[in-house]
């Protein structure tokens, strides 16, 4: 009896607990199966939790009525668009088919459109305007027909007829999209000469957002070679064609490419590309498939109810989303694993589209089914965030910015936000610590105007009264030196001043002065030698470190308490050494009369301008911001132009050369630096080969 008692306690225990899960129940989230990361305002990847989450499928699932009545399994096969309209009901373009596939906003079928009048011949693109109409890409057919809101064929806007239109235009529709007037812009397969556009009643009204022709470095070479016979013969360059299309509320047009440097562009009425310096494709660099990068391949854009944009890359199977000002917010990829696919794992993703929740609907061609994707905590922070900063509501907003910062202290667009909130109500302080988290050295540099602003207004009269003494206390001090006499040093130097390595030291002053006299010096009165040279590059190197680290952040906008050190030196220290090799050899075999001595500690004297001007040009930009820009460029021009000055008298002094013949070995002296540091990869590169070589022979003959 006593040792059922604890028997009976323990299942007491178990049955309370049974009845605390039934009655509060936990619920189990299954974890992201992808890597979600952003990049911050320095260019750093940082990794992320999840933006949007998988919730399920859509499309694996239909069925359809057979000539008998009977429920037939009919799965979409090879589909390549879909679309959510404004009541997020879906429709799919299932290409193989031969029809369009209409769900609800539950993911249910609603109906398959065949078009029996007009049927449909490989449909690869969709649209749906305000009113319902359904416009097909129907790319078999060579047409765009539009569809009304039941379904039934109402127009087709077919092949441009055009006296600017040749024969060897291909009009093969792929995609298109529709603005608030009715107009139609076309992407057609193949077509280098941009979107077509048609007016309502089908007729051609233009190209639009052509792009422009990629030209390489080879390829200008040739132009300026070449006869026009043999460019005749090469292959003829033209721009690249457009993959995809989408537009946004505001009439703003959206295409992706295969261009390098026009991925996606923003377009306005006009066709003129908003987009024109950013990238979208940098990111798949930190995605591996195997043993290579390979080239993006971007499939679609889509824009959603906050303006943001998100973008699918079929190649690299990466989904990046951007703010409605083109900036990164995050993206993400999985691993394609061999199998059963997993759910939100895409492995051909051809089409993105949102709803009016922001979810996200990817459309998988390889799957023959749409992953569904919603927006998690961080996520629907971040677009909140974003949409409340956009409108200029920045009070509203600093509550989401900060629940984005209590989720993911390293988001840096969310210290943009909450400074814009800051800069706002005036608290400029805080406005100025947030740039710099953020990264923003324009809103860095307007906060600590308005900051230094009220500073004098709050000290002017000190100022000014202060400006007052020193110059009373100024003339007074003159007046009684010339009455009494007094000196602020002695007559006689102290004996450590009279050491050889401070006189030549105190030679890099008569250089600044008398240059090409204070470098024949150097030489032939021994007014330098290794010591002091060494101790001025000693300082050089100290000026650089202090200037990097002591400018202000307007100038030098850098991670706080970053310290960067070793790429400075080591970079100062490769390049000068490389300089001293080749130039000295260089001189060797063009009559130079310059010793290795006399480069070596030459080249350490010409540098002085940057021991001068290096640290108060540091110290004052602290007291500056980007609205005196000109003038801090002028003295870091001045150091660096001056610098380059010595250098040239210093050639032409040493090596006892003229004017032209001074520029001759410049030129040379950096031929061979480049062909030196050449050499020097080749040199490292072949030795890694070699040790690669002899540690797989090791592995071989031991085994």
């Amino acid at each position: 009896m006593e040792a059922s008692k604890p028997r009976k306690r323990l299942a007491g225990i178990l049955i309370l607990v049974l009845l605390l899960a039934v009655i509060w129940p936990i619920a189990a989230h299954a974890e992201v199966p992808f890597s979600t990361f952003t990049r911050d305002s320095f260019g750093r990847v940082v990794y992320t939790q999840p933006a949007y989450a998988p919730i399920g499928t859509i499309g694996q699932d239909i069925y359809i009525e057979d000539d008998n009545g009977n429920k037939v399994y009919s799965p979409l096969k090879a589909p390549k668009d879909l679309f959510v309209d404004r009541n997020d009901h879906i429709y799919v373009a299932d290409t193989d088919n031969n029809r369009i596939v209409h769900f609800d906003e539950h993911g249910e079928v609603v109906r398959v459109l065949t078009v029996p009048e007009s049927p449909l011949n490989k449909p690869q693109g969709l649209f749906i305007n305000e009113a319902g109409d359904i416009y097909v890409a129907d790319s078999g057919n060579q047409r765009v027909a539009r569809l009304n809101r039941e379904g039934e064929f109402v127009q087709e806007f077919k092949r441009p007829k055009s006296r600017f239109i040749n024969d060897s235009f291909v009009y093969e529709p792929i995609n298109m999209v529709v603005d608030k007037r009715g107009f139609v812009y076309v992407i057609s397969q193949g077509s280098y000469q941009g979107i077509v556009q048609f007016d309502p009643e089908g007729e051609f009204f233009g190209f639009f957002g052509t792009n422009s022709t990629e030209v390489s470095v080879m390829d200008r070479i040739r132009r300026m070679f070449y006869t026009k016979e043999q460019l005749s013969r090469q292959v003829r360059l033209l721009p690249t064609t457009i993959r995809n299309i989408d537009i946004d509320e505001q009439g703003f047009i959206y295409s992706v490419s295969g261009s390098k440097t026009e991925q996606v562009k923003k377009l306005n009425i006009r066709g003129d590309n908003l987009w024109k310096e950013l990238s979208f494709t940098e990111r798949s660099r930190y995605f591996r498939k195997g043993d290579s990068y390979p080239e993006a391949q971007l499939a679609d854009v889509a824009v959603d109810a906050n303006g943001n944009l998100t973008v699918i890359d079929k190649a690299m199977n990466i989904v990046a989303q951007y703010d409605p000002s083109g900036k990164l917010l995050f993206y993400w990829s999985g691993p394609v694993a061999a199998g059963i696919p997993l759910v939100g794992i895409n492995q051909s993703p051809v089409a993105v589209d949102t709803n009016s929740s922001n979810e996200m609907f990817i459309l998988d061609d390889s799957l023959n089914l749409i992953q569904v994707f919603k927006p998690t905590e961080f996520g629907a922070a971040v677009h909140t965030a974003y949409k409340l900063t956009q409108e200029g509501k920045y009070a509203e907003s600093e509550a989401y910015w900060n629940q984005v910062v209590r989720l993911n202290a390293l988001f840096t667009p969310a210290y943009e936000g909450l400074a814009l909130s800051a800069f706002h109500k005036e608290d400029y302080k805080t406005a100025l610590e947030m740039y710099r988290l953020a990264g923003n050295a324009e809103g860095y540099s307007d906060a600590f105007w308005q900051l230094r602003l009220q500073w004098f207004q709050h000290n002017f009269s000190i100022l000014a009264n202060s400006v007052l003494a020193v110059g009373v206390a100024g003339v007074a001090g003159g007046r009684l030196k010339k009455k009494f006499g007094w000196r602020l040093l002695p007559r006689t130097r102290p004996r450590w001043m009279e050491h050889i390595w401070l006189k030549q030291l105190g030679h890099a002053f008569y250089i600044l002065r008398h240059p090409l006299d204070g470098f024949s010096d150097l030489r032939y009165l021994n007014r330098g030698g290794y010591i002091s040279a060494i101790a001025l590059l000693a300082l050089v190197i100290m000026m650089l470190l202090a200037k990097v680290n002591l400018t202000s952040f307007s100038f030098n906008p850098v991670p706080a308490n970053e310290l960067r050190g070793a790429p400075i030196i080591v970079t100062f220290a490769v390049l000068l050494l490389t300089w001293m090799i080749c130039h000295y050899l260089i001189g060797s075999i063009s009559q130079g009369e310059a010793r290795f001595k006399d480069v070596f500690v030459g080249s350490a004297y010409a540098l002085f301008p940057i021991v001068l001007l290096g640290v108060p040009l540091a110290l004052i930009s602290n007291i500056m911001t980007l609205s005196e820009n000109s003038i801090y460029s002028f003295f870091e021009w001045l150091m660096i132009g001056w610098s380059g000055l010595l250098f040239f008298w210093k050639i032409q002094s040493l090596q006892n050369y003229s004017v032209g013949e001074t520029i001759v070995n410049i030129l040379l002296t950096i031929v061979a630096m480049i062909a030196l540091w050449v050499l020097i990869f080749i040199i490292l590169g072949l030795s890694s080969e070699f040790v690669d070589f002899i540690y797989t022979l090791y592995q071989e003959v031991s085994m």
